[in-house]
């Protein structure tokens, strides 16, 4: 069997001091998700750089990004059309935080900045039915913590899918098109100090008041299931993802 092939498509540039730490999005994403025999290539998106042929791949990653789903870039257009034309050919699209978003968008749905601002800290993600089943969240922890860092979120999804996780804070943290596409909203590939530089910069920008960066701060002494869910997406690469019959 040829060894299975995936493309990061890296849709942003994480903020200095997170990459003189950690690397870029496509390291953290590499770390996160590859596995011994994969066939793993990088495709950096927001500059123009897409893949000569897309349909070579098993499927893509689509990162975060510092843009919105709902922008006017040329780049995002050209995003669009290869997310559409991947799922029609039942390629395995997985988005995190802006990829979640451009999915939801470029399929049907739609992206807006959340009415309760700016979700930044570690997040508590409840499960819905349809989650309970799909054999790889049957083991998942109650509540699934995730590094959080957003601003927009998914406000109605694609026709025929279906939201598989939800927070106080965003009610589509997670969803599934058909056993080929997810979303996921939170930041799996993060660790907290990840998030308390965001923290930081955020507040210092004035997009955070006071009270709100050390409600997020409170968040960091949780530990994100990180483990959990790298076990989950590797999976869900590999395998998809199909909901059974209730």
């Amino acid at each position: 069997m040829p060894a299975q092939r995936f493309a990061i498509l890296k849709a942003g540039t994480a903020n200095r001091e997170t990459r003189e730490r950690e690397g870029d999005f496509d390291r953290m994403f590499l770390r996160l998700l590859a596995e011994a025999g994969q066939v793993w290539d990088v495709h950096d998106v927001e500059h123009g750089q897409f893949p000569p042929d897309p349909s070579a791949y098993d499927g893509f990653v689509l990162t975060g990004s510092s843009a919105a789903a709902y922008d006017e870039r040329p780049w995002l257009r050209s995003l669009f059309d290869l997310v559409r034309a991947s799922h029609a050919r039942s390629q395995t699209l997985l988005g995190v935080c802006f990829g979640h978003q451009v999915l939801a968008q470029a399929l049907g749905g739609d992206v807006r900045p959340n009415p309760l601002g700016w979700d930044v800290g570690v997040g508590e993600l409840r499960l819905t039915p349809d989650a309970a089943r799909i054999p790889g969240l049957a083991a998942a922890p109650h509540p699934i913590r995730v590094c959080e860092l957003h601003l927009d979120a998914v406000v109605r999804l694609p026709p025929q899918a279906v939201t598989l996780a939800s927070s106080r804070h965003t009610a589509c943290e997670a969803f599934a098109l058909g056993p080929r596409a997810l979303g996921v909203q939170g930041h799996p590939e993060f660790d907290t100090e990840a998030i308390r530089v965001a923290l930081a910069k955020l507040r210092g920008a004035g997009l955070l008041c006071e009270e709100q960066a050390a409600r997020g701060a409170a968040t960091l002494a949780l530990e994100p299931d990180r483990e959990f869910l790298r076990g989950w997406l590797r999976g869900f690469l590999r395998e998809g993802s199909r909901i059974q019959a209730a």
